[in-house]
């Protein structure tokens, strides 16, 4: 027999005026959280821009974009590479930045949306944000190790992206008010995430680890560090553990997770914004002062 599903309607009639009450001043605080979230990604993205625009050393910091093609010229292909343009790197890496802030603001003005989700378990923009903010992360990374080819620079983007994609199915398929929780679409996540760190690792024993400034070595990871603390949390808030228990009312466990889901983004995205900043800004393989 199929679980019964409880309506949010149905569920909202089982929340006393207590629970209510904590409900909503948890979702002010998450209000103003949102807000705060918007101004410190905002502030960052403009600081690291306007720092990429008008430091030399960090304007000359550019990675290629290549494609190759087979030529038959001689009766057989022969692989041709072709620059097709360099990217000013810290300038983009500002991008992510200001894709969190804008995802921040979307939520302040469709707050009564972000509301019904949340209440359901469910948060669209956050995922709608990763699936570009991450992706361009691991899309700027892949580059500092050496994948410069476009078309598996964008089919590591899109892989990344769908792995945003299955967190938001794995969040459609268990409400709150679940009695089992199936994690088929968190695992088939979990596989699509893997793909673009193998890429990467296979492009780093291709060449001797010394020629790597330590930048990029600090850059690669931090960021594995924190990307494998967001399937860590939607673990712990999927299977109640802990602070993500629902201990003061149906749901609560899910509002606490997805606090921990904006810290874990704004640190991340801040320590990599800054390493390339600062990394950048020294001499190294990429840029000689």
């Amino acid at each position: 027999m199929a679980d019964k599903v409880v309506s949010a309607e149905e569920q909202l009639e089982t929340l006393n005026s207590d629970q209510l009450a904590l409900r909503g001043k948890h979702e002010k605080g998450l209000y103003l959280w949102n807000i705060t979230m918007t101004v410190l990604h905002l502030v960052q993205a403009c600081a690291c821009l306007a720092i990429g625009s008008t430091s030399a050393s960090l304007k000359q910091f550019k990675l290629p974009l290549t494609t190759t093609f087979a030529v038959w010229t001689t009766g057989y292909p022969v692989p041709t590479l072709v620059t097709r343009g360099l990217i000013p790197f810290v300038q983009v890496t500002s991008a992510f930045s200001f894709l969190s802030a804008f995802f921040h603001l979307l939520v302040l003005i469709f707050w009564a949306r972000y509301v019904s989700q949340i209440r359901r378990g469910i948060n669209e923009f956050r995922w709608y944000e990763y699936s570009l903010s991450s992706s361009l992360m691991i899309f700027l990374i892949s580059l500092l190790f050496g994948i410069y080819d476009i078309i598996t620079l964008v089919n590591i983007f899109c892989i990344n992206a769908c792995m945003n994609y299955f967190g938001l199915l794995t969040e459609k398929m268990n409400p709150p008010n679940r009695t089992h929780t199936d994690f088929i679409a968190f695992w088939y996540g979990s596989f699509a995430g893997i793909v673009p760190w193998v890429s990467i690792f296979a492009y780093i024993g291709g060449v001797s680890s010394s020629s790597i400034p330590s930048f990029v070595w600090a850059i690669l990871f931090v960021y594995l560090f924190f990307f494998l603390t967001f399937p860590i949390n939607m673990y712990l808030q999927y299977y109640r553990v802990g602070w993500w228990a629902d201990r003061y009312y149906p749901g609560s466990g899910y509002y606490f997770g997805e606090r921990v889901y904006q810290v874990l983004s704004l640190f991340s995205k801040s320590l990599l914004l800054w390493l390339v900043v600062g990394g950048a800004n020294q001499p190294n393989a990429y840029v000689v002062k």
